[in-house]
């Protein structure tokens, strides 16, 4: 009865690995198809462009939408208007029940060559627009994205990195600033320019909110820069190419300096936007102090401060009691030699004495 039982515990053993072998397998496969179902295999191309057109008149673009995949995907092509109304840049798109102010809105506009398509596996579709812009439009900035919103099932991308675009859900769009001609209003400010007011180490993280108020998207180009406290110029980062959209503020993170900094640093931002270049400017004070790494340093001075004491105040002990030592033996010495001096003076006969005995 024991080898059966014992044969028994084997294959349950068994039975219960394999089903964990099982289970692993089945999430791992489900992980991948998950993750390849969050990768739409579409590209865009160009992923933003820019047009400009007077009232009135008529303005043409194309978008080329590819498919990176091995099998054709069926789906629509639709224009919403977008806006930016966060601070990191990414578009908000208007198809649905919302709608976007007439001052910044063109997809009404808009007529595309078609609007329903199948991209062929390995292939590409050519979209063409037209732009009818009214008379009375008003001058500034109008955007809209031209996107590709599959109907069937979206199979696996083939892994190739997707291109820079605006992708929401499972759609992918080509945005689109076009800027009606005509007098437009440029403004923008600082809304704030901020950095920890201490850091035990760089590089120290400075924060710029801008705001555009004008009618057009800017692009301010300039630097962020760092000054010591003795006016040097110690770091300098040149602004990356950021799109601020109308009415909207856009965040820009710049990290300045090395890690080992110390004392009080002036950070400055200088920056110009618009066709007149208007001056953006800014300037915040900091410190950076790695007070750790200055206590542990300032203990292990004191230390061998202390032991420096302590050895030198052993050997100056020595020398002293070698210096008393002497001084007793040579006191002990001057008694010696006067005691010699007496008995050698009492042995010593004296004239008296000698003619005493010659008597």
């Amino acid at each position: 009865m024991k080898p059966n039982t014992n044969q028994q515990k084997l294959s349950a053993s068994y039975k219960i690995l394999a089903a964990l072998v099982l289970v692993a397998i089945s999430l791992l496969v489900y992980s991948k198809k998950t993750f390849a179902q969050n990768v739409i295999p579409l590209v865009v191309a160009p992923a933003r462009q820019t047009l400009e057109a007077d009232p009135g008149k008529v303005a043409s673009f194309a978008v080329r939408f590819y498919n990176t995949g091995t099998e054709p995907i069926s789906g629509t092509f639709k224009v919403a208007d977008f806006i930016v109304d966060n601070n990191d840049g990414s578009p908000n798109f208007l198809d649905g029940p919302t709608t976007l102010s007439n001052r910044y809105a063109a997809a009404q506009w808009v007529n595309l060559s078609t609007e329903r398509g199948t991209i062929p596996a390995a292939g590409m579709v050519l979209i063409d627009g037209k732009i009818r812009i009214p008379s009375n439009a008003n001058p500034g900035g109008k955007y809209f994205a031209v996107f590709f919103e599959p109907t069937s099932n979206v199979p696996e991308a083939s892994g190739a990195k997707q291109e820079e675009a605006a992708s929401v859900s499972m759609r992918i769009a080509g945005l689109v600033y076009l800027r009606v001609s005509g007098p437009v209003a440029e403004g923008a400010n600082i809304v704030s320019f901020s950095a920890p007011g201490f850091s035990e180490y760089g590089p120290v993280a400075i924060t710029t909110e801008i705001k555009n108020s004008g009618d057009y998207h800017i692009t301010p180009k300039g630097q962020v820069s760092v000054k010591n406290m003795f006016g040097a110029e110690v770091a300098k980062v040149d602004l990356s190419e950021t799109n601020i959209f109308p009415d909207a503020s856009r965040t820009i993170v710049s990290k300045l300096g090395t890690k080992w900094m110390v004392g009080k640093f002036t950070a400055s931002f200088d920056a110009t936007y618009g066709e007149s270049g208007k001056a953006l400017t800014a300037n915040l004070n900091f410190w950076v102090f790695p007070w750790k790494v200055a206590i542990v340093t300032l203990l292990g001075i004191i230390i061998i401060i202390l032991i420096i004491i302590i050895i030198t105040n052993r050997f100056t002990k020595k020398e002293k009691k070698l210096e008393e030592e002497l001084t007793e033996e040579k006191e002990e010495l001057e008694k010696l030699k006067e005691t010699l001096k007496d008995k050698i003076s009492e042995l010593t006969p004296t004239p008296k004495d000698e003619s005493s005995l010659n008597k």
